[in-house]
Order: structure tokens, then C-alpha cells, then sequence
């Protein structure tokens, strides 16, 4: 009987040691898993806020593509007026050459006027991409 108990009280004492063992395991665990809640959390922030950003940036692209391809447009479609305007009025013996010229002029202002579009689109790009760089960072 005396040797039972030296045996129940060693493994009783097993027991407890494993016991504590477990409990600061679980407590650690605990820990981690509130740190990556949080983490979870400041994740979901951080989403939201870019989804933000990024909204915002579609509308401001969206609306200097607007201001950008508005102008062009209407300075073409009154570069056209003007040019069948002069065809209809002009003689046509005498004043080839010069509606030549000035059709070739219109052609390569709006070709410049298509580069400068271009230009600022692809820099409101740039600025985009790097300023999600920056945000990504």
C-alpha cells in the first residue's frame, strides 16, 4: 500500500508538472492568437483605407480623362467645321495648295494635341503607381 502511494504521489506530481506546462502553453497561444487578431484587424484597416484611395483615384482619373478628351474633341470637331467650311467656300483650281497646308497643319496640331493627352495620362498613371508604392511600403 505504501508503495501505491509513492507511486500515485509521484505521478500525481507528473501530473501537476505537465498540468503547468500545458496551462503556459495555452496562455502563449492565447498571446499569439490576440497578437494576430490584431494584426487581422490593422489588415482590414489598412484594406479599407486603400479601397478608399483608390476609389478616389478612379474618380479623379475618370474625370481629368473627361477634361483631357473633352477639349481635344471639340477642338477637332471645330478644326473639321472649319476646314469643310473653307472646302465649300474656296475655289478649288486655286486654293488646293493652300487647303493642303492648312489641312496638313490641322493634322499635325492634332496629332501634338494626341501626344499631350498621352503625356498626362501617362503621368497620372506614374503618380498613381507610385503613390500605391508608397502606400504599400
Amino acid at each position: 500500500m505504501q508503495l501505491d502511494f509513492e507511486n500515485l504521489t509521484r505521478e500525481n506530481d507528473s501530473l501537476k508538472v505537465e498540468n503547468q506546462s500545458l496551462k503556459e502553453d495555452n496562455a502563449s497561444i492565447n498571446q499569439t492568437l490576440a497578437k494576430q487578431a490584431a494584426m487581422i484587424d490593422q489588415l482590414g484597416s489598412d484594406l479599407l483605407q486603400l479601397k478608399h484611395d483608390h476609389s478616389k483615384q478612379n474618380v479623379l482619373l475618370e474625370t481629368l480623362a473627361q477634361y483631357l478628351a473633352d477639349p481635344l474633341r471639340l477642338e477637332n470637331e471645330k478644326l473639321k467645321a472649319e476646314n469643310a467650311s473653307l472646302r465649300k467656300n474656296a475655289n478649288l483650281n486655286g486654293n488646293v495648295p493652300q487647303l493642303l497646308a492648312e489641312n496638313a497643319s490641322l493634322k499635325l496640331e492634332n496629332k501634338v494635341l494626341k501626344v499631350q493627352n498621352d503625356a498626362l495620362c501617362g503621368k497620372i498613371i506614374s503618380d498613381n503607381d507610385k503613390k500605391r508604392a508608397r502606400t504599400v511600403i
